[in-house]
């Protein structure tokens, strides 16, 4: 009886560390990438891992896709700057703190953001 207790409380405590945690609502982005800054507002909708909504950004709202596992937030979006379509990938993790900071990807390159929920 006491090994099928602890065996249960086992797959309990998996059953919670494997919980996305809960990233839906309005944020505020701050980023840089090799010196040009990026900020914009999001706001997401979040389906278990699975995350989309907008970025408003320049203006204009682009659709945003992406996940969240555990702690690791992973967003991206395409925006059409002067002409140029590019991709942008943002990979970040949620402090103690409920922002998020990480890395960006875009065109070759890196930065770093931070974001905070409204």
């Amino acid at each position: 009886m006491k090994k099928l207790a602890l065996a249960l409380v086992a797959v309990a405590l998996t059953a919670v560390t494997v919980l996305a945690a809960d990233v839906a609502g309005t944020w505020n982005v701050d980023g840089d990438v090799v010196g040009n800054p990026i900020k914009f507002t999001t706001v997401w909708k979040q389906d278990g891992e699975k995350l989309s909504g907008t970025a408003t950004l320049e203006g204009k709202d682009i659709p945003i896709t992406g996940t969240v596992k555990d702690k690791t937030v992973t967003f991206e979006f395409d925006n059409d700057h002067e002409g140029t379509t590019y991709h942008l990938v943002f990979t970040g993790t949620l402090g103690d703190d409920g922002g998020l900071k990480g890395s960006i990807a875009v065109a070759g390159v890196e930065g770093t953001f931070t974001a905070t929920k409204q």
